[in-house]
Order: structure tokens, then C-alpha cells, then sequence
């Protein structure tokens, strides 16, 4: 929904919301909705033909619009509290497309219907980029699951992370640690970022420091994420 967590992954401390799923079987078919702080995201089909999702921005406290403030048609553009008024209405149908592509985004991970060995076939092999060799990513090395699993993170959904956002993950105490051993890490990241490049599991957002995982890179690792949490049982149910 867009709400923002903590490098951790939780909630902020000012955030006193819950969020709550139920499941209603109904005669036109089945819903699932979502509701947090008054907002909520459900998705329903009618007759197993046509999947809809819908979602409704009641409480829009903690949105933001880019605007001037009221009574200041001179003044600075600045990114503002969202008004329920008509006047921001083009920001709220942008948040709610992006909160509905975001979830059908994620959807589609769920029902993934190829193999896995095809999905990770690219990811263990050498490859190059920009005229520089890449190493193959080893699924089931503890380096590079750590490095999926933090590139994967939920709060890096909407703007994506930066160089500082995993060192965090991937060196524990590292706001401690002395400026050589600091720029070591830095530059550590920055090869594992360019080595994700190379295989095409992020992309660089233009003009910025950031970067966010790529359609195809969040099939990838949630199907070898999954495949590696689960048990023998199930990987012989599937094979």
C-alpha cells in the first residue's frame, strides 16, 4: 500500500495500523481483501472468468503530493500531505494504479509454471557485462541467498535501495565501523551490484543511486527463495 517501514522491515513506530485478510466465497465467486488504516485492497473473480483488483484510499494522511501549498500559488513546489479534495484526485488514481500493479506484480510470482531449472539456467553461468566477466550466482551458496533474500526485502518495493541500504543487511554493525573498513564494504557492494546487473536481476533507476529489482529477477528469486525454504516432501511432490 505504500506505507513506509524501517531498514528492519517494520512498521514505524507512529504507525498504529493492522493489516487484516479475510476470505468470502460468494455465489459470483471468491474475494480477498486487505485492509489497513481504513484503506483496503481486495481482489475478486466473477464466475472464475475475469480477476479484478480494487483498492480505496480512505485515510490518505501518509500520502504524498507534489504541490504548492494552499495560499501560495507563488510559492515552492514541495511534496506535500494528499488532500481528499478533487484538486488531488490525478495522485490518488496514480497511487491506487501503482498499489494494484505492485500486487498483480506479485500475483504473478505465485503460480510460476516454469521450470525451475530454466528460471535459474542464466544465473549459473558466467556471463559478461559492459566488456567486464561476471561470476555465476549460486542459489544455494549462503553468500548469495543473503544477498537475494536483502535485495528482496519488501520496503525496497517502491523506491528500490542504494549501496548503504545493503551494506546495512549484508555487515552487521557496519554504522560502527572504521573509514577503511567502511570504504572496503562499500566497494564489496558495489561489485555484488554489478554482478546482479550482469544478470539482469536489478536495474539502476536514471539519474539516481538506486536501484530495484527487475520483473524477470523477482520471478527468479522468489521460485529459488521458495524451492530452497522447502522441505524434501514438497520438492518430491513436485518432481
Amino acid at each position: 500500500m505504500g506505507y513506509r517501514v524501517t531498514k528492519a522491515g517494520h512498521p514505524r513506530q507512529d504507525f498504529a495500523g493492522e493489516v487484516v485478510t479475510r476470505v468470502k466465497e460468494l455465489v459470483q465467486g471468491t474475494c480477498v481483501k486487505h485492509r489497513v488504516l481504513q484503506n483496503s485492497l481486495k481482489m475478486y473473480d466473477k464466475f472464475e472468468q475475469v480477476l479484478r483488483l480494487e483498492n480505496l484510499l480512505i485515510n490518505v494522511r501518509d500520502f504524498k503530493v507534489f504541490r504548492r501549498r494552499e495560499g501560495d500559488s507563488d510559492g515552492p513546489m514541495e511534496y506535500l500531505r494528499l488532500r481528499k479534495s478533487v484538486a488531488d484526485m490525478h495522485r490518488r488514481a496514480r497511487l491506487g494504479q501503482k498499489i494494484n500493479e505492485r500486487y498483480a506484480e506479485v500475483l504473478a510470482t505465485v503460480e510460476e509454471t516454469t521450470p525451475l531449472g530454466e528460471l535459474a539456467r542464466g544465473l549459473g553461468q558466467p556471463t559478461t557485462w559492459k566488456g567486464r566477466a561476471a561470476r555465476a550466482l549460486n542459489p544455494l551458496a549462503p553468500a548469495d541467498v543473503q544477498l537475494l533474500e536483502a535485495i528482496s526485502r519488501g520496503e525496497f518495493m517502491l523506491n528500490g535501495f542504494r549501496n548503504r541500504d545493503l551494506r546495512v543487511l549484508l555487515f552487521p554493525g557496519c554504522q560502527s565501523a572504521e573509514p577503511t573498513e567502511a570504504k572496503r564494504q562499500a566497494a564489496k557492494v558495489t561489485r555484488l551490484l554489478r554482478l546482479l546487473r550482469a544478470h539482469g536481476i536489478i536495474n539502476k533507476v536514471p539519474k539516481t543511486h538506486r536501484y530495484q529489482v527487475s520483473a524477470e529477477g523477482r520471478r527468479k528469486i522468489t521460485a529459488l527463495l521458495a524451492a530452497r525454504n522447502a522441505n524434501c516432501e514438497e520438492l518430491l511432490k513436485a518432481a
